[in-house]
């Protein structure tokens, strides 16, 4: 996959017959995949070029920064899931106040195309784009009959009868309720971190852990997940906390990770990128009476891990690709 970063440089490579998918796609989700499948489905059967414009950060970032959601996909994964979807060029731009001011018009026929040379174009129901989001899917047809391009508008799509967005998949991880967001996402919830030294007390218990600084953009509330945990070296089943270790009164928010079924020198070393998926929320994080109450929970937890792993669902249906290719290449920031 070729990736632009910078629009100087879209336009500089004549590529063929370019088919493109335009949206921010946060979460890559079930429509946002059906986007993508449609441009490189068509790309395909024209021996062209499937595209993707995004945009780096979340535009309102830039437009309403108070208002700016955590993205559910950080960039890093977003670009990989991308990849893995089939798109050949990738055109991600940070969005910025000169991109804001753009008139939608002016947006298709600058960049869409004169520089991308888009001769068919594929967007959701809802995506506006433009200053003050005047670029409507109305506006892109009027524009594609002038031009000579051609748009598709895809309908939204629907999982057990509720509309797959963005928004609800954030409300549902802000719950805890990453089990229900994976049906959407097609795919569990991810975050990036790097294992950073802890202060030991899991091995004292019995159970050694992985420590990381939680992300800035992590979206699910404390508590107790099962989940895998990437590393170069391969998949691993995890039990993973995320808190502050009530009962040891530790301060700061971490995420503490005990691999399951691995010896511990074999298991991933201080400064090393991991990609963490979240399965399914076990519990709350609570402060215990005792060391020995907390370490009785914990293999409580480990032994529900076991069960919720060994399950099929929608977190394990088809993304064993998050974990394809190196975590090293993806930047924790």
């Amino acid at each position: 996959m070729e990736i632009i970063r910078d629009i100087a440089h879209l336009g500089e490579k004549s590529l063929p017959h370019v088919a493109a998918a335009i949206g921010t796609f946060d979460g890559v989700h079930a429509g946002h995949q059906r986007i993508i499948r449609t441009v490189v489905g068509r790309a395909r059967e024209h021996g062209g070029t499937g595209a993707a414009f995004t945009f780096v950060n979340h535009p309102l970032e830039v437009l309403q920064p108070d208002r700016a959601p955590k993205l559910i996909t950080p960039y890093p994964i977003k670009e990989r899931l991308l990849k893995s979807l089939g798109v050949d060029l990738l055109v991600a731009l940070p969005f910025t106040p000169s991109l804001a001011k753009m008139e939608a018009g002016a947006f298709v026929e600058e960049i869409l195309w004169k520089r991308l040379r888009a001769e068919f174009l594929c967007l959701g129901f809802d995506f506006r784009f433009g200053r003050g989001r005047r670029g409507t899917p109305d506006l892109l047809r009027k524009m594609a009959k002038a031009l000579g391009f051609q748009v598709e508008v895809l309908p939204p799509v629907t999982v057990d009868g509720t509309v797959v967005k963005s928004t609800s998949i954030r409300d549902l991880l802000h719950q805890g309720k990453v089990g229900e967001a994976a049906r959407y996402l097609t795919r569990p919830y991810a975050a990036l971190g790097e294992i950073v030294p802890g202060a030991g007390r899991g091995r004292g218990l019995g159970f050694a852990t992985a420590n990381l600084v939680p992300p800035q953009d992590l979206l699910i509330p404390d508590g107790v997940y099962a989940g895998r945990v990437y590393a170069d070296e391969g998949g691993y089943d995890a039990a993973i906390n995320v808190g502050v270790a009530p009962t040891f009164g530790a301060g700061g928010r971490r995420v503490e990770v005990h691999l399951l079924d691995i010896q511990e020198d074999r298991a991933p070393g201080y400064g090393q990128a991991v990609l963490v998926t979240f399965w399914e929320r076990i519990r709350d994080e609570v402060r215990f009476a005792s060391p020995e109450a907390l370490q009785a929970q914990v293999a409580r937890d480990i032994q529900r891990v076991r069960e919720i792993l060994s399950q099929p669902s929608a977190a394990s249906a088809d993304w064993a690709l998050l974990g394809s290719g190196s975590c090293a290449s993806m930047k924790c920031d």
